[in-house]
């Protein structure tokens, strides 16, 4: 909710979104692996004061649901973290994809390095934080801890 509230605060980057708006699809989209997560975002999302109209502008849903749809923005939550480091069915090729290529502008990953680094570094998600990381080095990514997300 933090990284939303972030994007629809800031006032350049959501007036380029409504110039563009669509009426069929809204341009930032929440994707959740699970549906209990989903729900728990759902009424995060009607709860949230600050989001006022903009509400309208917000889907959440989950992965299962989001093929063949795209949004401008996408904020994709991967939630899987444990200490023994099952991905569960995140280590299915076909479900990362389709959460991974849902944004047609903008994708936010927020999920657990350690998660993904070590023994799940060859699954899909640990692949993508590889890219991502050899991004960052280019300047063309970034890869923030909670701690310094919460911070900016």
């Amino acid at each position: 909710m933090n990284l939303l509230r972030q994007i629809v605060e800031s006032d350049e980057f959501m007036a380029a979104l409504k110039d563009d708006l669509q009426p069929q699809e809204p341009p930032i989209g929440i994707i959740c692996m699970y549906s209990k997560q989903r729900q728990i975002i759902d009424q995060m999302k009607a709860e949230a004061t600050w989001l006022g109209d903009a509400r309208r502008l917000v889907k959440v849903d989950t992965v299962d649901s989001y093929q063949g749809k795209e949004n401008r923005i996408i904020i994709l939550t991967t939630v899987r973290n444990n200490l023994k480091q099952s991905p569960g069915f995140l280590d299915s090729p076909n479900r990362v994809n389709v959460a991974m290529s849902r944004a047609m502008e903008r994708l936010f990953i927020v999920g657990s390095t350690k998660m993904w680094s070590g023994k799940n570094s060859q699954l899909p998600l640990g692949r993508a934080l590889t890219k991502i990381r050899s991004l960052a080095d280019d300047g063309r990514a970034y890869v923030l801890s909670g701690k310094q997300f919460q911070g900016n």
